[in-house]
């Protein structure tokens, strides 16, 4: 892995570390799910975190700036009325 690319995704470690606030805010909106298990709930993780990475990136692209508590509440509002959809793709990952 190029070096350039190792720092990024230090970096990006270190910053989820510190922000477990917005996590625990995802992840209490989300509490209907809990009881999915296994590779389902990890689908679902994976597919909520590429929607939650294209919220903040394009918040620091188009408004020069992270997102803030408002906002995420509301991308969360905007996710939870598009939960069955994204649940139901994530049951279909083989």
């Amino acid at each position: 892995m190029d070096d350039r690319i190792r720092d990024v995704i230090n970096a990006k470690v270190k910053e989820c570390i510190d922000d477990v606030d917005r996590v625990n805010m995802l992840v209490d909106a989300l509490s209907p799910l809990h009881a999915m298990d296994g590779k389902d709930a990890l689908s679902l993780g994976i597919i909520i975190g590429r929607v939650y990475n294209s919220f903040y990136y394009q918040s620091r692209r188009i408004l020069m700036r992270d997102p803030s508590r408002d906002e995420f509440q509301e991308f969360i509002a905007m996710l939870l009325t598009k939960i069955n959809e994204l649940s139901d793709a994530a049951m279909k990952v083989k």
